[in-house]
């Protein structure tokens, strides 16, 4: 936990990432050339959540990652790792018959099917080499601005430290974004119930399958182990979801949807699916950004409904631009920060003007209110 409190006189650092995901690896890689950066980060060691080793959810990357990747240094390292080029997307969205789209006709590529973990790992790795400094900590590490320094206190471990930046990467939790009282909002209450499928004999198929279904989306995916991945994506006030954490129910649920049961097999990797939060959180900005020296990156700034796939670009997207913005500001610019946030705000505009168009297609179900509530742009509520 966060919270406000007065710290002690701590060691200095020109940048505090906290979370060590992603977005805050990447950030941390981007910085540690020419500045000293410290990574927070709770458990440093793999957690795949109590799913099977080697692998989480979320795992693909668009082809235009690559640029992304090669401007950071990391092309080489990440396709050395033997991700899965993706092959074709086959969706059944707006009506009843496939629409298939070839990711070899995209310019940037086809992207990639990603063993997380890996990737995950390599982003991490790399920040070290860079001389990125990493520390775990444990609950009550409070966070204060005091001047023109922030001061972090890690009560648990007995460390203190202050620095010119703090980046808030941790997730959908945004720990420092609201332990500072910044406003966030959401869409809906979108959740994504997914689970693991054991390997199918013969199963060479890389596409990936998308499918509207009556009251929810389902994608399924074949990941570098051979596994598969199915995830259904409802509401979550749906009275179904509950039936739906058996793995198994699951799995014979998607078995209706023409699209999906050539491709599943006959039994899962765990008898307990995932529950996971997938609905669209922003952080609500202000004109100026929220504090002087505070950013905040992936999706503590802005979460994605997984319908977009870009979640994990936007990781390495925002990691960029706010290293970029950090490095001015450690120079002087004290605009740095509102443009950083100035941009995010663009982000967030078309992406939620393209998600509620993408949420209006399948008009065969528009009467039903899981799609009714999210063709809106509008009303999107306060968060915690």
């Amino acid at each position: 936990m966060i919270t406000g409190a007065r710290p002690r006189l701590a060691n200095h650092w020109d940048v505090i990432v906290f979370g060590a995901g992603p977005a805050g690896s990447a950030l941390a890689h981007n910085l540690a050339a020419h500045h000293r950066v410290l990574l927070l980060e709770r458990n440093l060691a793999v957690n795949p959540q109590s799913l099977p080793e080697g692998w989480r959810i979320g795992e693909s990357l668009p082809g235009a990652a690559a640029v992304l990747l090669r401007q950071q240094g990391l092309l080489d390292r990440f396709l050395a790792d033997g991700h899965t080029l993706r092959g074709a997307s086959v969706s059944v969205w707006e009506g009843g018959n496939p629409v298939w789209f070839d990711g070899l006709r995209d310019p940037n590529g086809p992207g990639w099917h990603l063993d997380r973990v890996r990737f995950d790992a390599m982003l991490r790795n790399a920040a070290r080499d860079e001389g990125v400094v990493f520390s775990a900590v444990g609950g009550g590490v409070r966070l204060l601005r005091a001047g023109a320094q922030w001061q972090v206190n890690d009560d648990r471990g007995g460390r203190q430290y202050t620095a010119s930046v703090v980046v808030d990467a941790t997730g959908r939790s945004a720990a420092c974004c609201r332990a500072l009282g910044l406003r966030r909002r959401a869409q809906d209450r979108l959740v994504c119930v997914h689970a693991l499928l054991a390997p199918k004999v013969h199963d060479q198929d890389r596409c990936t399958r998308i499918c509207a279904d009556v009251d929810g989306w389902w994608y399924s995916v074949r990941v570098p182990s051979g596994q598969r991945v199915l995830a259904y994506h409802l509401d979550a006030k749906d009275p179904a979801l509950r039936g739906l954490r058996n793995a198994q129910a699951l799995l014979l649920q998607a078995r209706h949807l023409p699209v999906l049961a050539s491709v599943l097999p006959d039994r899962v990797a765990s008898g307990t699916a995932q529950v996971r939060p997938a609905g669209s959180v922003f952080l609500d900005i202000a004109d100026g950004g929220p504090r002087s020296g505070f950013y905040a990156v992936g999706d503590a700034v802005l979460a994605f409904d997984p319908l977009s796939s870009q979640g994990l670009f936007h990781a390495l997207a925002s990691a960029q631009s706010a290293a970029a913005a950090i490095a001015d500001e450690l120079e002087g610019d004290r605009r740095a920060g509102q443009r950083y946030f100035a941009q995010m705000r663009d982000v967030q505009a078309r992406y939620r003007e393209q998600l509620a168009v993408t949420y209006a297609r399948p008009a065969h179900y528009g009467g039903r209110p899981f799609w009714a509530q999210r063709r809106r742009e509008g009303d999107w509520m306060t968060v915690a």
